[in-house]
């Protein structure tokens, strides 16, 4: 008797080929999955250092100009408060300017050593104006600006249910004209004329207009000291110490936003700065001591050192992705920028 086979594949051989072709299939699908994540995932990283370096080279450009460096004392304190911001992003609680270390190296805070700011405050070299008067002199005049960075709450602000909650904001003044080059000009019948041209924007030399400038400002004082700040009468060029009523400025002295105005850098842009609750994305290098009462520093930390001709600001920006989905997303930002003061 002869027994008889049919080849191929029985039933249960079946059901093993299936589930092995099933495991190779979902492992395949899998690292597709995963693969596809992390090529996501390097994208919104790279995106959030872009924004992180566009921020900070903006800042850069200006400080190459800059002609002080505001630290965490009298002066500075008097010049922060001196800002109109009004109608400019909400403050978070603590605005703290860095303590200038004119010997000292950049370094982590220690309790009795507290070096690190979380806002910057600057004034810069914003353009020279040569303006020829109908005696046929010629007077170079400077303008500056004074620049300001803070942290704004976003929504209900910073919470450790939702990362970041935080934008930062950029304030740029009005022109402030320097009283120095003011007062170099010996002729008074020059000096309203050049003051009357700067107030209401007339072409210089070259032809160029720039913005209307209505503010002499002593810089060797501080900004609060009576007479610090005067008010160009546009029409006859005298100098007010009081504000001149009727102009549209506040009745005490304020510096008021320029043309700029006070712009939240991130908005819209689906990236936060990170708070002190997003211990995920680089806490471990942060400078400045913790402090979750009151709100300080979050991931916008500023540090200053070295003598007025050779100073150096230290900016450490750590931003995190507001949309939802996928992995957390964070970038640490450190840059360090050359900074005067003349």
């Amino acid at each position: 008797m002869t027994s008889t086979r049919e080849s191929g594949f029985g039933f249960v051989e079946m059901v093993i080929a299936l589930a092995i072709l099933a495991s190779v299939v979902l492992s395949i699908s899998s690292l597709m999955q995963t693969g596809a994540s992390a090529q996501d995932q390097g994208k919104r990283m790279r995106r959030l250092t872009e924004l992180s370096q566009e921020v900070t080279d903006e800042v850069r450009s200006r400080m190459l100009a800059s002609t002080r460096v505001y630290g965490n004392d009298e002066g500075g304190n008097a010049m922060m408060m001196m800002l109109d911001l009004s109608h400019s992003p909400q403050r978070t609680g603590v605005r703290r300017l860095p303590t200038i270390d004119f010997e000292g190296s950049f370094r982590e805070d220690r309790p009795g050593d507290l070096l690190t700011g979380n806002t910057l405050l600057f004034s810069y070299l914003a353009w020279r104006d040569e303006f020829q008067c109908t005696s046929g002199k010629q007077y170079l005049v400077d303008v500056f600006r004074v620049v300001h960075l803070y942290l704004s709450p976003v929504g209900t602000g910073p919470s450790e249910q939702e990362p970041g909650g935080l934008d930062l904001v950029r304030f740029v003044s009005e022109p402030l004209i320097d009283a120095d080059s003011v007062y170099a000009i010996t002729d008074p019948v020059d000096r309203a004329e050049v003051l009357v041209h700067l107030c209401n924007a007339t072409p210089d030399v070259n032809d160029d207009t720039k913005d209307p400038a209505h503010v002499v400002w002593h810089r060797n004082v501080e900004v609060n000291t009576p007479g610090a700040l005067k008010q160009i009468d546009r029409t006859s060029g005298v100098l007010s110490e009081s504000v001149i009523p009727g102009t549209g400025r506040p009745s005490v002295w304020r510096i008021l936003t320029g043309r700029e105005g006070a712009v939240c850098l991130l908005a819209l842009r689906r990236a936060s700065v990170a708070s002190n609750f997003d211990s995920f994305a680089g806490s471990e290098g942060r400078l400045g001591l913790l402090d979750l009462q009151q709100g300080f520093p979050h991931g916008f930390e500023v540090q200053v050192v070295g003598p007025t001709s050779a100073r150096k600001v230290l900016v450490r920006l750590v931003l995190v992705e507001t949309s939802r989905g996928g992995l957390p997303v964070w970038n640490e930002f450190q840059t360090i920028l050359p900074a005067h003061s003349r």
